[in-house]
């Protein structure tokens, strides 16, 4: 509970923070409102477990707030901080079977920070960024109770443009993860403790990230691949390793101000040993509109 509450309390520092942003941006915002980085949005999304047979499929809905300096098809410019804040909450029916304890609210937190440092290119159309991120999901990912993520490191950063765009980035750093899994099943029928189920420790992170935008239309078709390898400072012979893959499309409804977000993610986890049962590979698909103010 100890870290449940660490999670909330960053959820509200996280909300504090947006806040002193909104009210310092407020003005510039005012002046050119396509620019506005605050934004609300609804999702409703579906997860399941194809690799178990008794696995639930949860359906939900939720709302978050969001801060994105970038929004969604800017370019990063040199020696400026960009700031993406996202705080979720969702409620979702059907959540999984095999833990009584399971709540149907679920939090997530995301919080990225990155700041151009120096260009390459005879147009300086490579940018070398540090990067900054903390991840924090608190009943999320059906089978996951509590896990975050904090990454360190640097960012390569590129635009090719003719008529369409094409942002290409490469994210490479030092992580902390930590993950705590609350499912009975593994307790009861595999004699697994908490002990063993949960997991804490360092590792690389890196991420690969590609947007293909279409100029006349602002619609953005998104791939993206990222991976958590950690090796360091976990209990003797144990690893965690989690790889995330994501296709989204982004679509203006009349404006940029108003999107409809599509998005199918893969989420793969690997351990020394087998805590389930079954993979443990969850696969998502959403739908989002997204409102900037």
């Amino acid at each position: 509970m100890m870290k449940h509450t660490h999670l909330l309390a960053a959820l509200a520092i996280t909300a504090t923070i947006t806040t002193a942003l909104f009210t310092t941006k407020l003005a510039q915002a005012s002046e050119e409102t396509t620019k506005n980085p605050y934004a609300v949005s609804i999702l409703a999304g579906l997860e399941s477990y194809p690799d178990s047979e008794s696995s639930s499929m949860s359906r939900g809905g939720g709302v978050s707030f969001i801060w994105d300096d970038l929004r969604y098809n800017n370019t990063y410019q040199l020696d400026t901080n960009y700031f993406r804040v996202r705080g979720a909450y969702y409620y979702e029916r059907d959540s999984e079977k095999y833990d009584e304890d399971r709540f149907r609210n679920s939090a997530d937190l995301k919080f990225n920070y990155q700041r151009p440092f120096a260009s390459f290119g005879d147009e300086q159309e490579y940018l070398l960024s540090f990067h900054g991120r903390y991840e924090g999901h608190y009943n999320s990912q059906q089978l996951e109770e509590f896990e975050q993520l904090a990454v360190a490191g640097l960012t390569l950063n590129t635009r090719f443009s003719d008529v369409n765009h094409y942002d290409l980035g490469l994210t490479l750093g030092l992580a902390y993860s930590e993950e705590e899994k609350d499912d009975d099943w593994p307790r009861e029928e595999m004699g697994h403790g908490e002990d063993v189920l949960n997991r804490a420790g360092f590792g690389y992170f890196f991420e690969w990230s590609n947007a293909y935008t279409f100029s006349h239309s602002g619609v953005q078709l998104i791939a993206k691949f990222s991976r958590y390898d950690g090796n360091w400072s976990y209990d003797a012979g144990q690893y965690y390793k989690v790889d995330r893959l994501t296709f989204g499309a982004i679509i203006p409804l009349a404006d940029e101000n108003n999107l409809l977000h599509f998005t199918s993610q893969y989420i793969s986890r690997d351990y020394e040993l087998d805590l389930l049962g079954f993979e443990d590979t969850l696969y998502r698909v959403a739908v989002e509109y997204v409102h900037y103010f």
